[in-house]
């Protein structure tokens, strides 16, 4: 299968495409020119991405490299709200959520909270209830505008994790005023994503698929895709009506059940300094992020 990856190795200035080959990424940069990302591999049929992909004879040892967001400049990361049934539940309980929605919703994520593998995400100051979100994302390759859900999945090029961090008090505030999480969800490094993208057309059923999270070795949920209420089918159907999907746009399609919020003991769960969480598709990658206090990221 293949997994690639946007990296920098030792001295590097510019972000290099690479793809997993065992313990190590082929270079598919120094192969076949510095032009070459995450945007241009996806839009390649498979086979033609594994001939580029044999091609290329450098390689770098994974742990020497610094992994980044697979979309480095992403023009919208666009979020998908309660598309799960259990965890809309869950956000009534705790009064987080006031609406039941009969279709797809969705909220920004900035840029500028991007951050990838092996991040050190600093708990903001006076901050109790952070949380863990991990999610199934896909990566757009032609922009989208007017489509329909037939022809939905030509416009996403890849899969890959969004573990969606979240201030659960301010996310909360935030329901109470009517905003939309622009803080709660936005502060710096709340948006690890990686560290790999697989082409979709390698993944027999995006909707067979198993989310994970461990937070210090501790398995915290094991969710399977198919309770996904809105897939990306409809998802990219709805909301293109009236705005497009850009190139290098990631979208995430929501937040399972079984985040901190969600149990009795949410105040045990929710990540503090020194916790490691890692969220991930199983069988395909994971993402490690490593919380730190204010001042150590």
């Amino acid at each position: 299968m293949i997994r690639l990856a946007t990296f920098l190795a030792a001295g590097d200035l510019r972000p290099r495409l690479g793809a997993v080959d065992g313990e190590t990424l082929r270079d598919l940069s120094a192969a076949h020119g510095p032009d070459w990302d995450m945007r241009r591999a996806l839009l390649l049929p498979v086979p033609a991405l594994a001939a580029i992909i044999a091609q290329a004879p450098q390689r770098h040892p994974i742990t020497a490299c610094h992994i980044l967001p697979p979309i480095t400049n992403p023009g919208k990361i666009f979020c998908v709200g309660k598309n799960s049934k259990v965890h809309r539940a869950e956000l009534v309980a705790q009064g987080m959520l006031k609406e039941d929605p009969q279709e797809p919703t969705g909220f920004v994520k900035l840029a500028e909270t991007l951050v990838g593998e092996g991040a050190r995400v600093a708990r903001p100051e006076g901050i109790t209830t952070f949380d863990y979100e991990p999610e199934l994302a896909f990566i757009v390759t032609r922009r989208a505008f007017h489509v329909g859900r037939e022809d939905a999945r030509h416009y996403v090029g890849g899969i890959t994790v969004l573990n969606d961090l979240t201030a659960r008090e301010i996310q909360k505030q935030e329901v109470v005023s009517g905003t939309k999480f622009w803080v709660s969800k936005n502060m710096p490094g709340f948006c690890p994503v990686g560290p790999y993208v697989v082409p979709l057309a390698e993944v027999a059923d995006p909707y067979d698929l198993w989310l994970t999270c461990d937070v210090n070795g501790e398995r915290r949920l094991r969710v399977n895709t198919d309770e996904y209420i809105h897939r990306i089918e409809g998802i990219i159907a709805h909301f293109t009506r009236f705005m497009p999907f850009e190139v290098g746009d990631i979208i995430a399609t929501g937040a399972p059940r079984g985040t901190a919020i969600g149990h009795a003991n949410a105040a045990e769960l929710y990540l503090k300094p020194g916790d490691t969480c890692v969220a991930g598709l199983e069988g395909l990658m994971q993402l490690t992020t490593h919380v730190v206090a204010p001042g150590e990221s």
